[in-house]
């Protein structure tokens, strides 16, 4: 009878590991793959990497990424986290390029705990929910240090003491208002005017805008734009005559699709173009073993479409995605997973909140890159800081190349 016992008790357990080894946790990757599929695949890739690099396996369960399409819908995106919610294999969601879900539905996913990772969008509110039930983490331009840096560089770079903004009018645009301001008060300058468009803005729209700019006498337009909307406004200055045209200091939107290709070489030789970036490229000069090793790993991972850097588009949400998805990977790694999936979100949110263990990633290696968030430290869930951040242009070729470190405070 004894015997018996123990192959029953034997027999638990090796059905217990079993089930234990063909666990899977997944990763909603909640972003618009319609409209800005460039940014979301980068982003998916990105994450792919990292998690090849540990087989797709964290903590003993299998991870496995899901695609979900809100098609910058704010409402679609809120299903998605609400499919989210209901399912008890999700462990953490993982944004887009857009800034407007995150923002219009960020008391829904702090108050419902649910841990988001962000490694595109910039809008500032995104990461500063004012609880320390705040769960959303960003590794990317964060809009209070972009709007610094693009002024700097108007400023340093084209002597432009007159300004005129182009904000595309969502909540990312409102959030741009607001820390351009800001960054524009601390010099002593004002915005010469500031146009705010839709989405899908028309061209004869965009060329209006510009000729009011122009008759206004701005010497640099600041713009934060998509990709469509930043091409019609690109479009437009390069039809202007020569003397008449100014430069165009963007927020990166417009790399998170096909900008480059709708405003060509040629069309952008006559313009004055640059946009914010992150200061890590695979087109710099110097590349390290790990940045080596990661591309190959691309390359192996999609053949068919990487064969060199220009092959990667929306370079900035790989290399974002990447590093996030490698902080994410280590912050799993020290959670002691109990089963209960809200329990172990829980667990992953504090274990983000102190990692300590350095983090070798593209940009930089990450020392405590997030802390407790609260009203006083309300850079606790931004990876990035200003210091990180460059501008950079497009070759003749359509690469994204850097061009001007930032100010580096």
């Amino acid at each position: 009878m004894r015997v018996f016992w123990v192959l029953i008790v034997l027999a638990v357990l090796a059905r217990s590991a079993f089930a234990d080894e063909n666990k899977t946790l997944k990763i909603y990757h909640d972003a618009d793959w319609i409209n800005n599929v460039e940014s979301s695949e980068a982003i998916w890739r990105g994450m792919d990497v990292a998690l090849s690099e540990v087989e797709y396996r964290i903590n003993g369960v299998g991870i496995e990424l899901v695609k979900k399409n809100h098609s910058g819908n704010v409402t679609r995106s809120l299903g998605n986290m609400k499919a989210f919610l209901a399912d008890d294999a999700a462990i953490a969601v993982v944004s887009g390029m857009h800034s407007p879900p995150l923002i219009t539905n960020r008391k829904f996913i702090n108050e419902n705990k649910i841990p988001v990772l962000v490694p595109w969008a910039a809008g500032a509110p995104i990461t500063r929910y004012p609880s320390p039930e705040n769960s959303v983490f960003r590794l990317s331009v964060d809009d209070t240090k972009a709007a610094e840096v693009m002024v700097e560089h108007a400023v340093s770079e084209y002597k432009c003491s007159k300004p005129y903004l182009f904000l595309e009018n969502t909540p990312w645009g409102d959030s741009n208002a607001r820390t351009i301001k800001t960054a524009l008060d601390k010099r002593g300058m004002s915005s010469v005017g500031v146009k705010r468009f839709d989405w899908s803005m028309k061209s004869h729209v965009a060329r209006g805008h510009v000729l009011d700019v122009v008759r206004e006498g701005a010497e640099c337009i600041i713009m934060v734009a998509s990709a469509a909307e930043g091409a019609e406004i690109a479009l437009a200055m390069s039809e202007l005559k020569e003397e008449n045209r100014i430069p165009l200091i963007s927020h990166w939107g417009i790399t998170g699709g096909n900008f480059h290709e709708i405003v060509d070489a040629q069309t952008r030789d006559k313009i004055d173009l640059c946009f914010i970036q992150s200061c890590f490229s695979f087109t710099n000069e110097t590349q390290t073993p790990l940045s080596k090793a990661v591309f190959n790993n691309l390359q192996t991972l999609y053949p068919k479409d990487i064969e060199n850097p220009k092959d990667l588009k929306s370079p900035v949400g790989f290399i974002h995605a990447y590093d996030l998805t490698k902080l994410f990977i280590a912050a799993l790694e020290a959670v002691e997973l109990s089963g209960d999936i809200q329990t172990d979100r829980d667990a992953l949110k504090v274990s983000l909140e102190t990692l300590e263990a350095p983090v070798r990633g593209l940009i930089k290696t990450y020392k405590t890159p997030f802390s407790k968030f609260s009203k006083s430290n309300p850079d606790a869930h931004e990876a990035l800081g200003r210091k990180d951040l460059c501008m950079g242009g497009f070759t003749p070729n359509n690469v994204i190349t850097l061009t001007h470190k930032s100010g580096n405070k």
